[in-house]
Parts: C-alpha cells; structure tokens; sequence
C-alpha cells in the first residue's frame, strides 16, 4: 500500500468520525451555544478538508495549501475554545470584529498545551512546534520568497510562466502527501477535543485511543520524504528550540 492510499483511508476514517459524532452526544442538558458554537467549528474543518482533498487531487499545491490554513485556523481555535468551553463561546459570540477572532493564534496555541498539562514532554517545545504547522503553512499561503520561487519554478516540459500549473512531479508526491496528513491529523485533534466535552466518556475513550494508533503507528510508518519548500535560521527562533530542530535534523526525524 502507497503512502498515498494509506493516508487516503486514515482520511475516510476521520471524516467518518465527523459524519457520526453527533450519535455519541451525552444526553440531557447541554448548554446549547457552546454546542452549537463547536458544530459550526467542525462543520467547517469538514468542508475545509473535502475541498483541500479536491484541490491537491488537482495539483494546486498553493491553492490546497491556503486551504490547509484555513482549516488549521480553524480546529486550533476549536480545541481552544473547548479549554473553557462556556466562557470562550461567550467571548466568541460577542467578538464584534469582521477581521480577527477574539483570541490571536500564539494565545490560543499557549491555552491548548498548558490545558494539555504534559507530563513528560517540555510544554514550551509542544507551544513551538504547533506554531511551527502554522509558520510553514503561512510560509505557502503568505507566498515567502524562497517557497514561492520553489513551487512556482517553471519545469523543462513546461515553460509556461503564466497559467495553471497542476504539480504532478514525484518530487512534490510527498509534500502534498504531508498537507493533507497535517490536516487529516489537525482535524482530528478538533473532534477529539470536542468529545471530551460534549460526548459520552466510551466515544472520547474510542477516539483517544485511535489517536495514539494515528500518531504512533501510521504517522510513523509513513515516513514522508517532503522537499524543503521554507528557508529560516536560528535569528527566528528561541535559543532551545534551535537546538531541539538541529537535533531532530541531525537524527533524521
């Protein structure tokens, strides 16, 4: 099985998770904003995910990549808002700017791994890394220099400079291959967070445990060779999460 089929059926596992979600809701009284507020939240990451599975289909790796943004914009502000659920639904409802959420990324970034509590891994590094998703998503979405040189370049069977460019090449496979696992997996952590709060204790139980069988198993086993589409350096980071980067570089992760 390709990596490419095997991330295909995580993904008809995950969508089917958020087809059936509503089955497993606890009974009796829920506060209604709140539930409603989190449906609408993974309504969207749904619908996000299904047109990024069409764009990259297509080979529109930038188009799929805004998209990608887009839905991971969305489930970190869900996983968030399901921190405090009722307090934040409140603020959210009563957000009166077109523009901007009531909380910026690097805020609710923070919010969802001090929740998390962890106990073994160094919190500050977790913070890091989830906002690094966001950072190379942007890198695309926002067109950074280098990434929009790299996936703009201009193919010896192609040198059309303006026009529809469908990326099929096989050193591409694996980048398109990562944003939709990033945004399979991203999605994923949106559903599993609303289960803890509005789904009965077996529904979130099921869902954690898959989980670890995404994040320890088929995520591992795929072991994706994705082409370096960002260029940054240790000015960009703090001091300890370069090292942590140059480390996992220099042990192949």
């Amino acid at each position: 099985m390709t990596k490419s089929i095997k991330i295909e059926h995580l993904k008809k596992i995950v969508e089917n998770e958020f087809l059936n979600i509503t089955k497993y809701l606890i009974p009796g009284e829920i506060d209604k904003l709140s539930l409603g507020t989190a449906g609408l939240f993974l309504n969207s990451i749904f619908e996000h995910l299904h047109s990024l599975n069409l764009l990259l289909d297509l080979g529109l790796i930038e188009s799929a990549a805004s998209v990608s943004t887009s839905l991971w914009e969305r489930s970190i502000t869900l996983q968030y808002i399901m921190t405090n659920h009722i307090e934040f639904t409140k603020a959210h409802a009563k957000h009166d700017k077109v523009k901007k959420t009531p909380w910026n990324i690097k805020q609710m970034v923070n919010g969802i791994i001090d929740f998390e509590n962890h106990k073994v891994r160094n919190p500050e590094i977790e913070k890091d890394l989830l906002y690094m998703q966001y950072t190379y998503l942007c890198a695309i979405k926002h067109g950074s220099p280098f990434t929009m040189t790299y996936l703009n370049r201009i193919e010896k069977d192609n040198n059309t400079v303006i026009g529809l460019k469908p990326n099929f090449t096989k050193q591409d496979e694996d980048l398109k291959n990562y944003l939709l696992l990033l945004s399979i997996t991203t999605a994923f952590e949106g559903i599993l967070k609303f289960s803890k709060v509005f789904c009965k204790k077996e529904k979130n139980e099921q869902l954690a445990r898959l989980n670890r069988k995404i994040t320890q198993t088929i995520i591992k086993d795929l072991n994706l060779d994705v082409p370096q589409i960002i260029y940054s350096d240790e000015k960009e980071f703090k001091t300890d999460f370069w090292e942590y980067l140059q480390n996992l570089d220099k042990n192949g992760n």
